[in-house]
């Protein structure tokens, strides 16, 4: 086993004075992240003194610290930025800023990630580029823009671009001629190593006085009375000051840490919005049970993740009351309805509609056990570990001063040990991404295998890199068990994992269901598990699918809450708007939620609900809530049952059977009606999906209706799977405005949906 503070044979980079690079990035779902690492090693080789970090992270006199500055972002909701820059934004955006020039110094270049279904493409990209020139920043290299509706993905822009980029910092910043490139097969030093912590039990007393200077307050207290304690106590360590803040007896407290309930009232009392009784010792433990065991239960292959919770920074603890699966069991997917019950807290959103719940899965024992086999980590994998910096921060990064990943929270009043961090932080059932797979070459003594990861890598081989990792979904466990000889150095677990991210699902009731004045909120989700099959024999589940799907009831879980940044809250004005709602499977959760917020209101506007899903019987979510509620028309599209025919011209009233009933006609004579063209008119129905059964044709078949709608100022609302069906739904409505009268042309139709004075637009794709 590799010692510890030992990182292999690396190469450093030369330090060289005036050749720096941040490269700062705003990610939701972590593929700006990813890039942004990538571009730091690239920049490393180069013999960049680099940091790589979060927006936020950074002030904009920081900036000038760099030679180069490389943002990267990708785009979120209706065009804004993502979270982990919002702080950095602001800042940029201060008027006293303005006519200033004052990142004239600042050398710059940016690379966007959008997705082209979304009116508002790569958004965040070309405000924050608008902005930097506006305050003097120059652009050092041309900017790029990846589309992750790519038939390639985003690579097909990134790599190209990054190469390019790579030998214009060669031809602006050269480098001296007795100093090369650090080669691709020459390994960088990390940037974050675990150490073993020095453990001291209460058997581990200070054997001399300058032992005994060194410790703690708390430390002293306890050895000076240890004398005195019960024979048989189990403590063996001094409790810290969080964990005694829950020794102290208050009149009464809110239970806002993870308490476990002992007893069924307990539930009650939390379910009906009532405080819990900490008095009441028997009934409310701060720890799981689990914890009191006198030995640790053992978790079997088959058992759940761990109970225990870590801290997350703006997170709080909700109990599971249902997870109900709502499709049949003979449907081949399975969708769950979930209902937690929540805190009201500070920064719980005001309003349900289009807020957005965030639920941090674990990973299950067994794939944990099964990567501390592969990779010979049974020795450390329940040892307590400490933090630190893989070598000492540069004066570049010294502002920055963090011991481990950002996204990576641990407690801080607990020991944490390697096992903890595979199950509650790493993410081993990922799919690798390109930097891992090419770190992997340096911890295997195959040469075939060393090849091979190289080669999977290299640039120009995107196409087998997708074959291998995300057309059949493969995880990092099944990737090391391709390569048997490779062997992670546990110290370096921080250093190629990736870090779990929370998913976010859309929260589907709205205001209806929450009492006023709550301290307690039910909140409910709808989430399609993730299960497929691929040319891997093994069934592929999702991270979160598969910690939701065996999630039992009277569970805790750590969650989050997010408002919306682009649907305005509902109140008596807004509620009396037209909504004109398309929504396709599990997207009609955020669409119920906006009705039942509407429904809060005795005084509102009508709702015209298209939805989409492929039958009937098995995931026509909701139906039986539509027929109990008044002013609101509802039009489903079920495009796996059966049409009529007589269903089928009217879903295609303007196609070319219609204007021309027979062939035999059409032979005699010209048609009476000039049929309309994409040329003439910009109509898109004639190009394709003719013989479905689509939201996008029921909306050209209600086109009077919703053209109606139009002309009142309505509220529109597409929600579900994005790519294609946004972009025919957009389409769609389009060809409506046309054929109702509302405007003449696509580009006076697309004015109009862009207008937020004729109609508000709201989009919620995934």
């Amino acid at each position: 086993m590799a010692d510890a503070n030992d990182v292999g044979n690396v190469a450093e980079p030369v330090f060289i004075e005036g050749r720096s690079m941040v490269i700062l990035y705003g990610s939701e779902t972590g593929n700006g992240e990813e890039i942004a690492t990538e571009l730091g090693k690239m920049a490393e080789r180069l013999h960049f003194q680099t940091v790589v970090d979060e927006m936020d992270s950074f002030k904009l006199t920081d900036l000038l610290r760099a030679s180069m500055a490389v943002f990267v972002t990708s785009t979120t909701g209706q065009g804004d930025m993502p979270k982990n820059t919002l702080k950095f934004w602001k800042s940029l955006r201060r008027e006293r800023l303005n006519h200033t020039n004052c990142l004239g110094a600042v050398k710059f270049t940016i690379f966007g990630l959008g997705d082209s279904s979304y009116p508002k493409f790569n958004w965040a990209a070309r405000k924050l580029r608008a902005r930097l020139l506006q305050l003097g920043a120059s652009e050092a290299f041309k900017a790029g823009e990846a589309d992750e509706r790519h038939d390639n993905g985003i690579d097909s822009i990134y790599l190209p671009w990054q190469q390019e980029f790579r030998a214009a910092l060669l031809a602006n910043y050269p480098l001296p001629e007795d100093i090369q490139p650090i080669p691709d097969d020459v390994q960088l030093p990390p940037k974050y190593l675990l150490r073993l912590a020095p453990t001291m039990t209460a058997r581990d007393q200070p054997s001399n006085d300058q032992e005994a200077s060194s410790l703690t307050e708390e430390e002293r207290r306890f050895f000076a009375t240890k004398s005195l304690s019960a024979a048989l106590t189990h403590v063996d360590r001094p409790r810290s000051k969080a964990e005694q803040v829950h020794d102290v007896d208050p009149p009464r407290r809110k239970a806002d840490f993870p308490a476990h309930i002992a007893r069924s009232d307990g539930n009650w009392e939390q379910k009906n919005g009532r405080q819990a009784d900490l008095l009441d010792r028997d009934n409310v433990i701060k720890d799981h049970p689990e914890k009191y065991l006198l030995q640790k239960a053992h978790h079997t292959a088959k058992s759940l993740p761990p109970p225990d919770l870590i801290p997350i920074p703006n997170s709080s603890v909700a109990l599971v009351i249902r997870n109900e699966r709502v499709t049949p069991e003979d449907h081949w997917q399975d969708v769950r309805h979930i209902s937690l019950l929540a805190d009201v807290r500070p920064g719980f959103p005001r309003c349900l509609a289009g807020a957005t719940i965030t639920i941090y899965p674990k990973n299950y024992p067994e794939d944990v056990q099964t990567l501390i086999d592969l990779m010979g980590w049974n020795g450390t994998a329940d040892k307590p570990l400490a933090w630190g910096y893989a070598s000492e921060p540069s004066a570049l990064r010294a502002h920055v001063g963090y011991p481990r990943p950002r996204r990576l929270h641990v407690d801080q009043d607990r020991d944490t040990t390697l096992r903890d961090l595979l199950t509650h932080n790493l993410d081993i059932t990922a799919i690798p991404k390109r930097n891992f797979i090419r770190e992997l070459a340096f911890f295997t003594d195959d040469v075939r295998e060393q090849e091979r990861l190289r080669e999977l890598a290299a640039y120009g081989n995107e196409q087998e890199f997708y074959d291998y990792t995300s057309r059949p979904r493969r995880t990092i466990i099944e990737l090391l068990q391709d390569f048997p000889r490779v062997r992670i150095p546990w110290n370096r677990a921080l250093d190629l994992f990736p870090i779990i991210r929370g998913r976010l699902f859309s929260v589907c009731n709205g205001a209806e269901s929450v009492p006023p004045r709550a301290t307690a909120v039910e909140v409910e989700i709808l989430v399609a598990l993730v299960e497929y099959k691929t040319i891997i024999r093994k069934p592929r589940q999702g991270l979160a699918s598969r910690y939701l799907k065996h999630l039992p009831e009277n569970t805790h879980i750590r969650v989050s809450f997010n408002s919306s940044d682009s649907l305005p809250e509902t109140d008596k004005v807004t509620a009396q708007r037209p909504l004109i709602a398309v929504a396709t499977g599990t997207g009609i959760a955020p669409i119920r939620a906006l009705i039942q917020d509407r429904s809060a209101f005795a005084d509102q506007g009508p709702t015209l609900l298209f939805f989409g899903c492929r039958n009937r019987r098995a995931d026509f979510y909701f139906h039986d809530e539509w027929d109990m509620r008044g002013n609101i028309e509802v039009h489903a599209a079920f495009s796996r049952d059966p049409v009529k025919p007589s269903e089928a011209r009217d879903l295609d009233p303007y196609g070319e059977d219609e204007l021309w009933p027979s062939r035999q006609d059409r032979q005699k004579t010209p048609p009476k009606v000039e049929k309309p063209s994409f040329a003439t008119t910009g109509l898109h129905v004639y190009d394709y999906d003719k013989g479905k059964n689509y939201v996008q044709h029921h909306i050209r078949k209600h086109a009077q209706r919703v053209g109606e709608l139009m002309r009142q100022d309505p509220i529109i609302a597409v929600c579900g799977t994005g790519g294609r069906m946004s972009v025919s739904v957009r389409n769609a409505l389009f060809d409506a405005m046309i054929l109702s009268g509302v405007v003449k042309t696509r580009e006076e139709a697309q004015k109009f949906l862009s207008d937020p004075q004729r109609c508000l637009y709201w989009q919620e794709t995934w």
